[in-house]
């Protein structure tokens, strides 16, 4: 087969607990990081990002990096080479840090990991082509990410737009409760039409898929860190049936609240290497003893 233009190394699931961290430290390939829950500050090039869920770290070569986790913290994370010089520069060129990814990178994660642990008959060579697929995906959210500047889901007091501040601000704090659109209108004191314009122009997205996104994301915490019912939860975020929110977190996360239980209370923590002979590097520590962890990127 010919050399694909973009190759997998390795990938894995890890979960970091907030007294470990990643030190600072440099190599020769790519690697991508996805933030599926909790919180952490990373730094690249002595920047330091504030990241959460949804966030998609790009390291790119010999650039120091190192994590350190604010609550636990569950990411997926990929190291990999670019052979062709054109891609190679546009991906050098990205912006490396980009928020509210779409939803269809995580699962990208997930297929390679199981392409590689299955090792079936061109592997690889389907490895490339969904980190391909991944790759594009994030090029196009960093170019979105340049162009409207960077907005962070979980805090409105960072969007700038004062409407749509006070807006996510009354949807965040009553997301459990039955409004409508015009009563967060009301809040704000301006019509449905300003306020939904205003959302848009700021998130790309209306207030009722804000709305719907925060409850979602409420409920993911909910069944990652609790043994409530899906009943329950469904009425802990604000659904008022079992099957409504059943609908809505498939429609948001891709999988059902029973895939998403198994998948992340189960703390995949499993390296894959996709490269037989790449050779991976613990370089996570704890902070108070320096001790290597069983786990680490």
């Amino acid at each position: 087969m010919p050399t694909a233009s973009i190759e997998v190394l390795w990938t894995a699931r890890y979960d970091y607990q907030p007294h470990w961290r990643l030190a600072k430290h440099s190599h020769d390939h790519f690697q991508m990081i996805y933030f599926i829950s909790g919180s952490a500050c990373v730094s690249i090039e002595g920047r330091d990002y504030r990241v959460g869920a949804g966030s998609l770290v790009l390291v790119k070569p010999r650039c120091v990096h190192a994590l350190n986790p604010i609550s636990l913290v569950k990411t997926l994370d990929i190291k990999f080479q670019v052979n062709d010089r054109g891609l190679r520069k546009l991906i050098c060129d990205a912006a490396e840090f980009v928020v509210n990814c779409e939803a269809s990178i995580a699962d990208l994660f997930e297929r390679i990991r199981h392409e590689g642990e299955r090792r079936g008959p061109y592997y690889r060579e389907l490895c490339s082509a969904l980190l391909m697929e991944m790759m594009l995906l994030h090029l196009r959210a960093a170019r979105t990410h340049e162009e409207k500047g960077s907005v962070e889901f979980m805090h409105p007091q960072t969007l700038g737009d004062r409407i749509v501040q006070q807006a996510a601000e009354f949807i965040r704090e009553h997301h459990a409760a039955d409004f409508s659109m015009i009563d967060v209108a009301r809040v704000v004191g301006r019509s449905d039409r300003h306020v939904r314009q205003h959302f848009k122009e700021t998130l790309g997205v209306s207030p009722r898929r804000y709305l719907l996104r925060y409850r979602i994301q409420k409920a993911q915490h909910l069944i990652e860190f609790s043994s409530y019912a899906f009943k329950e939860i469904a009425a802990m975020v604000g659904f008022k049936t079992v099957h409504h929110f059943t609908r809505a977190f498939h429609e948001v996360c891709g999988e059902t609240p029973g895939e998403w239980r198994r998948k992340y209370q189960a703390g995949i923590c499993k390296d894959v290497n996709i490269d037989p002979d790449f050779v991976n590097v613990n370089r996570t520590v704890r902070i108070d003893s320096q001790i290597n962890s069983p786990a680490g990127i």
